[in-house]
């Protein structure tokens, strides 16, 4: 039974902290009313992703020696105290920088390294299935959060209002639910594994290029979906809703990579997944959006990006071993923080200097194609040596 509460309490945990992916909802209300421009809301939203991968490294070094929901507790209490400093900012940048990108950030890297790294050690050999369920928490948290703030907005609330609303509410969550977070015995055995020889693995450098590729596309893109969409004149409501939809499908991306790769392998899947998302970024140049394109657009990228959050853990625990998870995969995760501060923020500068998304979509498109062309001749490398 607990191995199953510790499952229940991960995803919910990954919930609450998957909010950051409505973040283009919240940056239209910060440059439509606050006055920010596209770059300064941008750079909150990369901060956020940039110290929460740089969090986990910290957390992952101390991990074996703290209860693993006393780590829970601490992303519950920052979490809070990072929204009740943004709802209390009065629309200053610092302000909203220091409480959202840091403080909130932190408490990301907190909770997501716990919710990601406890439940799989209780099976073990559902890696990959048990990975993208509690990753897919996270995407999932966009879906939600989409529905909230549209609901808190309409109601006459503004943004800073919101920030206030989610810091209590998601806050408590995190702290009711951290009670049920537990560790397996931690009787295995643990290959020790030399920090500076691992960053000198070659597989380690591929999948840190790999993910920094991958999810550089990916965050671009979400975080200014609603305005790219705002430019083809769709309606608000669509908009919101492509948001949901984006995170509806990553959601599901996370599941189905995470059981495919169970069964073909990580390599094949990230450059599958990285393909389709790929393909489906292009499609926003290429394609005339209309309400229904822009929502099909959305569920393809969403669901190909989704597989970014399962499929180089499932590498990662392959490789390096499931018990050496929380200490590798950190540092593999520091190349989704490095594409967390330049994807966002090139997105933004390259919209205020040129007024259109169109050269940021093709850089995108072919970051995502790079990465899924490496794990294409990783995979027929690793079978011409089998052969």
């Amino acid at each position: 039974m607990m191995k199953y509460l510790t499952v229940i309490a991960s995803f919910i945990i990954m919930l609450c902290l998957g909010s950051v992916y409505a973040w283009s909802i919240i940056a239209s209300e910060l440059i439509n009313n606050f006055g920010f421009s596209a770059s300064q809301s941008q750079i909150i939203f990369g901060a956020i992703i940039a110290v929460f991968p740089v969090t986990m490294v910290f957390v992952g070094q101390i991990g074996e020696k703290v209860k693993a929901r006393y780590l829970a507790y601490i992303s519950g209490a920052l979490f809070f105290l990072g929204n009740l400093i943004a709802s209390r900012s009065g629309g200053s940048f610092i302000h909203m920088f220091l409480g959202v990108g840091l403080v909130t950030g932190i408490a990301t890297g907190f909770g997501y390294w716990v919710a990601l790294t406890t439940p799989v050690q209780w099976f073990p050999n559902k890696k990959g299935l048990i990975t993208g369920i509690i990753a897919a928490g996270f995407g999932l948290g966009a879906v939600l959060m989409s529905y909230l703030s549209e609901q808190i907005l309409l109601n006459g609330n503004n943004v800073l209002q919101l920030f206030a609303i989610i810091g209590v509410t998601y806050g408590a969550l995190i702290l009711l639910f951290s009670n049920f977070i537990r560790h397996k015995s931690r009787s295995l055995k643990k290959p020790k594994i030399d920090i500076k020889e691992q960053l000198k693995h070659k597989v380690f450098k591929k999948l840190f290029v790999g993910i920094f590729l991958g999810t550089f596309a990916g965050l671009l893109v979400i975080g200014n979906l609603k305005v790219i969409g705002g430019q083809s004149s769709i309606n608000a409501h669509t908009l919101v809703l492509g948001i949901s939809v984006f995170a509806v499908a990553n959601f599901l991306g996370r599941i189905s990579w995470g059981f495919i790769a169970d069964y073909i392998g990580a390599s094949i899947s990230i450059f599958l997944a990285l393909l389709v998302q790929s393909i489906s970024i292009f499609m926003l140049n290429i394609v005339a959006l209309s309400s229904i394109s822009y929502l099909f657009i959305a569920f393809l990228i969403g669901f190909g990006f989704g597989g970014n959050f399962v499929l180089f853990a499932k590498e990662t625990a392959h490789v390096f071993g499931l018990s050496n998870l929380g200490k590798v995969y950190p540092f593999v995760f520091l190349g989704y923080a490095i594409a967390g501060i330049a994807g966002p923020f090139l997105g933004g500068w390259l919209f205020d200097t040129s007024g259109a998304f169109i050269s940021a979509i093709a850089l995108s498109g072919f970051m995502s194609l790079a990465g899924s062309l490496l794990f294409l001749y990783q995979f027929v490398k690793g079978e011409k040596h089998a052969n």
